[in-house]
């Protein structure tokens, strides 16, 4: 091609591609508030979905080493809270409020409050509680069933009683409450703090065996329950033992021990304050190892407290310990002479001796697996 006929291409090249320059300079100064707030929005929804798989559970806030109120001002507040337990998906927290008359029986209502947008809901009464004395549910592994006992009157019952009861998983709900079987539900005695296994195993307290409650373990077989076994001296002892806490392996049990009556011993290691010392539980712990039970061990001032604690349960994914707790500041006797305004401060405070919720990471409890809820 002649030195002319390059020039002419080149010029023509240059004319056409100022041109386009020009098409893209004037295109992108038009749209460029519409990209920018495009990509503003991408930003926005990139931070929010990071934020949401951080905060994907109320409980996942990090290594606590000792125990932290759980929620305060919606689930544990001035009034008398117990138990705590969630669904599979952590979404979902199941506690019991009682109130606060000491009239026999009291009531309990079963509430649940769920984990949405990063917060906790204010709680609400399951539809099949709130007319008698509900206590703290558990819920299976698989998310399927709750199970709670109750004093409620029962099918066929002419007494009222401490019974087991199952309620079965309805779309965003539950269905309706059934009575388990008289295997578990043994006429003329207790029978209360249910927790399941992943393969159907019930453990739970009962009064059956000379009055005292202790844990008790049935077998779940071709769909029915068989005949409770009482656990050995590792689990039970003289005194009382209740709200038991299984794994869904069965690998780690955690329950609840007291003394007996007012005045009498309690079990050694029991942690006490001043005043007179009624019976008060403390938390113990055993690991299943080839099948045996490990010799309860007491989970020290770490967890207990010299109030009451009970209903302990891990969260789903193993990483903390919830349970109740009584303790308060007060004092038998106090460190200084109390003023008017600080025993209002302190009666109408979280901390006021009523029932709260607390929970510490499993760190504490030396699990011989941190996922022991897997």
């Amino acid at each position: 091609m002649a030195r002319g006929g390059r020039r002419e291409l080149f010029r023509a090249c240059s004319t056409f591609g100022r041109k386009y320059f020009e098409v893209i300079i004037t295109a992108a100064y038009k749209f460029c508030p519409v990209l920018l707030g495009m990509g503003a929005m991408f930003l926005l929804l990139l931070r929010q979905d990071v934020l949401a798989g951080r905060s994907r559970t109320p409980y996942d806030v990090g290594r606590v080493w000792e125990p932290r109120l759980f929620a305060e001002g919606i689930i544990s507040t001035q009034d008398d809270e117990a138990g705590g337990t969630f669904n599979p998906d952590g979404n979902e927290f199941y506690f019991v409020k009682f109130t606060q008359y000491t009239t026999f029986p009291r009531m309990g209502l079963i509430c649940v409050s769920r984990f949405r947008n990063g917060a906790l809901s204010q709680p609400e009464v399951v539809p099949f509680s709130g007319r008698d004395l509900d206590f703290p549910p558990k819920i299976s592994p698989d998310g399927k069933t709750m199970y709670f006992s109750s004093f409620r009157p029962a099918p066929g019952k002419a007494d009222r009683a401490f019974r087991i009861w199952a309620v079965d998983r309805a779309g965003d709900g539950w269905g309706e409450p059934r009575l388990l079987p008289d295997t578990v539900n043994l006429e003329k005695s207790a029978n209360f703090a249910p927790s399941v296994t992943r393969d159907g195993t019930l453990y739970f307290t009962s009064t059956r065996e000379g009055g005292k409650p202790h844990i008790y373990r049935s077998r779940f077989v071709n769909g029915s329950y068989v005949e409770p076994e009482k656990l050995g001296p590792e689990i039970n002892s003289e005194f009382n033992e209740s709200d038991p806490y299984i794994s869904p392996d069965e690998r780690v049990l955690i329950f609840a021990s007291s003394g007996n009556n007012l005045g009498e011993p309690d079990r050694p290691e029991t942690l006490h304050g001043g005043g007179v010392l009624y019976s008060r539980a403390d938390l113990y712990i055993s690991t299943n190892i080839d099948g045996k039970w490990s010799h309860a061990r007491h989970l020290g001032s770490n967890v207990n407290s010299a109030a009451d604690e009970g209903s302990p349960s891990l969260t789903p994914d193993g990483k903390y310990l919830f349970f109740s707790s009584e303790r308060s500041p007060f004092t038998v006797p106090t460190a200084h002479s109390l003023k008017y305004d600080e025993i209002e401060a302190m009666l109408h405070s979280t901390l006021n001796g009523h029932g709260n919720i607390f929970f510490i990471s499993s760190d504490v409890l030396d699990l011989p697996d941190a996922r022991v809820r897997k």
